[in-house]
């Protein structure tokens, strides 16, 4: 629901929390992500005494762009990003667009100074192909979206004829009707559907007698075979994917990593936590480093953990038994992504796509290509974002060679001839992904009912945080809102304390 947009509209924006001065008070935070950097921030500039603890030896943790020398660790391999460098070379294996809407992340790039670009995000110049219409042959996602809305036009306008509506009409408004729907579906005179500009031409206008000559209408029955209609003709629309869509010039990453220069007398790199346990003024930590194996302990009257669960999971916690059944009734997403530098933007050379995405049916299910860089001679060129379940776990289950190779299989669908253009693949498989174990959380919707709100009213002296606490699962705006939810729980316990 996350990938496709079909979430719930955010609250408005109302910025973080007023907090009760902190006076020096220890609080400790688990998870340099984005929901515990945005909350170290908040807490320092009130004053309090911050520890981040991060697993990692990076900032931003699922806010990640990987450029050349970069290393890529899974479970069970290691993958080294050998492309060339370049600004614009860098793939963004988690969170890669920013709704327009989304205030909360927004307000904290422009408090950070990241600057920000439009990213094309749909593309009715991108391509759309399933297996099971057409042949297999791909279509361009203009034609696909503007004939079906032309046949539903044709449809409905053959339905105010017989008495099917909804409501008594008048001749009037019923003559309003037809010319709203000629109008809406590109219909001629006679309320038929025989093909308009917004599908494309066969036979595009040039000079002189070149007027041009308009594409055929595509199969009626073709276009209802196919998947396109159950998601793909919709995605421009949804709330999340509409435009304007944004994103970090030279990536994602640009986010966690200007939050780790402002944070980083306060954050514990490579700090992996091992054990949480209860103390009468709240509670202890134990991590150890990760290169040496020394062993620390801290202390705090409350510990913040934004931890996605899976990792979470792992950590020897004495979490109330309810806690501990709440966090374990959380799914996350196995989604995956591949991607390959491109010798040759053939894309935009072959295809004239300048960003947006392509659709298979095939298991890469989207193809990106990238905003950034237009017009250079190389790019970066995102075969693969897999989020399904089934296909995600069988991707994160192939070597990294295998899943290449099944990438570029499925691309030379859509780009016939690419392979021989892109080189030195890498691919990020989330399940896979140590201290995070899936892409985002997906809540069921009785888990939501039941553990969802016992999480949010915290266990003791923890709290927790991160885009799995929050309605808007996926994207870093439930970062940010349930950082700034946990930060006011922090500020009425400090309050209604001793």
């Amino acid at each position: 629901m996350a990938a496709m947009g079909l979430l719930a509209t955010p609250a408005a924006y109302a910025g973080p929390p007023a907090l009760p001065p902190g006076n020096g008070r220890r609080i400790l935070l688990l998870g340099a992500g984005i929901a515990g950097l945005v909350a170290a921030w908040e807490l320092g500039q009130a004053g309090y005494d911050c520890l981040v603890l991060e697993a990692r030896g990076r900032t931003g943790g699922r806010n990640w762009s990987l450029r050349a020398g970069d290393e890529i660790l899974e479970t069970d391999s290691v993958q080294r990003v050998r492309w060339d460098t370049g600004e614009h070379l860098y793939f963004n294996p988690g969170p890669a667009r920013i709704p327009h809407h989304h205030e909360g992340i927004l307000s904290y790039c422009r408090m950070l100074g990241v600057k920000l670009e439009v990213m094309c995000n749909d593309n009715r110049g991108a391509w759309m192909q399933d297996d099971a219409a057409f042949g297999g042959q791909k279509q361009r996602s203009r034609t696909v979206i503007a004939d079906a809305r032309g046949y539903v036009a044709e449809l409905a306008a053959k339905a105010t004829d017989q008495a099917a509506l909804g409501a008594p009409v008048t001749d009037e408004d019923r003559e309003r009707l037809r010319a709203f729907l000629r109008a809406f579906g590109a219909l001629d005179a006679d309320l038929v559907y025989r093909g308009s500009s917004r599908a494309g031409y066969a036979l595009p206008a040039g000079v002189g007698a070149e007027t041009g000559r308009l594409a055929p209408p595509l199969d009626l029955r073709q276009l209802l075979s196919s998947n396109f209609w159950q998601g793909p003709m919709q995605f421009g629309e949804l709330l999340f994917q509409a435009a304007t869509m944004l994103e970090p010039v030279g990536g994602m990453g640009q986010i966690g990593g200007a939050f780790g220069r402002r944070l980083t007398d306060v954050i514990r790199k490579n700090a992996v936590v091992t054990a949480l346990r209860r103390t009468e003024s709240g509670a202890q930590v134990t991590w150890r480093e990760a290169a040496s194996g020394i062993e620390h302990v801290e202390e705090a009257s409350l510990v913040l953990c934004t931890i996605p669960f899976p990792a979470l999971r792992t950590i020897d916690a004495d979490f109330a038994p309810e806690t501990r059944a709440a966090i374990a009734a959380l799914s996350y997403v196995p989604a995956a992504k591949v991607a390959f530098e491109a010798k040759r933007r053939f894309w935009e050379l072959d295809d004239a796509i300048y960003g947006g995405i392509s659709w298979t049916s095939r298991d890469s299910t989207q193809i990106w290509y990238p905003t950034a860089g237009i017009n250079e001679k190389k790019g970066v060129y995102v075969g693969a974002y897999i989020w399904s379940e089934e296909t995600g776990r069988a991707f994160a289950a192939k070597a990294p060679a295998d899943r290449l190779a099944a990438t570029l299989a499925d691309t030379e669908l859509l780009h016939p001839g690419a392979s021989a253009a892109l080189r030195r693949g890498v691919s990020v498989a989330w399940p896979k992904i140590p201290f995070t174990g899936g892409a985002w959380a997906e809540w069921e919707p009785a888990a939501r009912a039941d553990a969802y709100p016992r999480l949010l009213a915290g266990d003791g002296p923890y709290l927790f945080a991160g885009e799995h606490m929050s309605n808007i699962n996926g994207w870093q705006e439930g970062a940010v809102r349930s950082a700034h939810y946990a930060l006011a729980q922090i500020g009425e316990r400090i309050k209604s304390g001793p």
